[in-house]
């Protein structure tokens, strides 16, 4: 898995490389008008992905099966985090969403956090289970438990994307690692539509979004404002772009560009050349990530890679589908190029834990001793799906 190892590498530098100078294009304007310095958001992201690039040393170095051990430690962390946040006092509400804790003036977002140490505690849990979880009592429902906890109070916050994608991560971890899909049918049918109900009765600005894209609602001074913006920056970037630095949609016309919406500053600069080449560079992440995934000497390795590159793609394919008015607006940043600093740090952890991953022999070169890791119950997922 040498070849995925140093795939993996490459397209992160560029991605990240990439990102750093999008993430100046896009805030220079906003930075001078609100701070009086136009490196503002520049320099901080320089020191988010300092701490980023530390966290993805850590988890390439901390071998994966010492990380599966602590299953109960990361899901307890995260639960505990995630509790944290509701309370009035210690997590901060902007925006009417109590997502974030503040440390002077920077904030952080458990749910980035809890997004990896979820995937880390089903991985680890599930390791250890072998043909248990195929039981009901011993397989399901723990399951159920084990992730619906996080999932629920992400989605309390209220941060309904994050967590219909933490939801959809680590129902496919527990899938494959042989959780019979007949036991969760019954409950999805039913957690699925009294959830979203919900959602639409209590949380007006869902109900508007909902409305809004599905109606096609003309709204390009309201409600569909921000999309509007993003869908003019990428058509007038055309197929080769603007030019780095020349795009119009930052100059206070479109917000988050930095953030959020920065695809489409992209795709106004650089054009449907660079729109693409970002779709690339994901693509090839995940394609290397699923082969980690399936060459893994172990069901632990191969749930890690696969949980880790599911976060990194779906999260990606969720933010290219709000920017390109594909789904609902729904606020997810772009891993590796977005403007911000726990989801930098964190995405970085996880890309570090799919190269440690990838640098064990594969599942047809691995020597017996290594299939005994994770108390003897994994089996590597190609294994699994042969």
């Amino acid at each position: 898995m040498e070849l995925a190892r140093r795939h993996l590498l490459i397209v992160t530098g560029a991605l990240l490389a990439l990102g750093l100078v999008m993430v100046y294009s896009a805030s220079f304007v906003v930075a001078e008008q609100r701070f009086g310095t136009a490196t503002f958001f520049l320099e901080r992201q320089c020191v988010y992905l300092l701490a980023g690039c530390i966290a993805l040393a850590v988890g390439s170095l901390w071998d994966y099966h010492a990380l599966g051990r602590h299953w109960k430690i990361w899901l307890g962390l995260a639960v505990l985090i995630l509790i944290a946040v509701l309370v009035p006092g210690i997590g901060e509400r902007i925006n009417g969403a109590r997502r974030w804790f503040r440390i002077g003036s920077l904030t952080f977002q458990p749910s980035e956090a809890a997004k990896i140490l979820c995937v880390l505690g089903i991985a680890g849990w599930a390791a250890t289970r072998g043909e248990e979880l195929r039981t009901f009592t011993r397989g399901f429902l723990p399951a159920a438990l084990l992730a619906g906890v996080p999932v629920a109070l992400v989605a309390l916050e209220p941060d309904l994307g994050t967590a219909a994608l933490l939801a959809t991560v680590l129902c496919a971890m527990l899938f494959v690692a042989g959780v019979r899909l007949v036991y969760a049918l019954p409950f999805l049918g039913i957690a699925a539509p009294a959830g979203a109900l919900l959602a639409w009765e209590k949380l007006g600005y869902v109900r508007d979004r909902l409305e809004h894209f599905f109606t096609g609602e003309y709204d390009p001074l309201g409600r569909g404002y921000q999309v509007h913006q993003a869908l003019i920056a990428q058509g007038s970037g055309g197929v080769w772009g603007a030019g780095l630095g020349q795009g119009h949609a930052k100059l206070l016309y479109l917000p988050e560009a930095h953030n959020d919406f920065i695809l489409a500053l992209i795709g106004e600069e650089l054009g449907l050349i660079g729109s693409c080449l970002i779709l690339l560079g994901f693509a090839c992440l995940v394609w290397h990530g699923w082969t980690v995934a399936r060459k893994a000497p172990d069901l632990l390795g191969s749930l890690l890679a696969l949980g880790v590159t599911l976060m990194l793609g779906l999260q990606a394919a969720m933010n290219i589908a709000v920017v390109t008015r594909s789904m609902p607006t729904k606020g997810i940043s772009l891993p590796l190029i977005s403007y911000g600093g726990s989801a930098l740090i964190f995405t970085l952890f996880g890309i570090g834990i799919l190269l440690n991953v990838a640098a064990h022999p594969p599942a047809e070169e691995a020597p017996r001793a290594l299939g005994a890791v994770a108390r003897g119950n994994g089996r590597p997922l190609s294994a699994r799906t042969a």
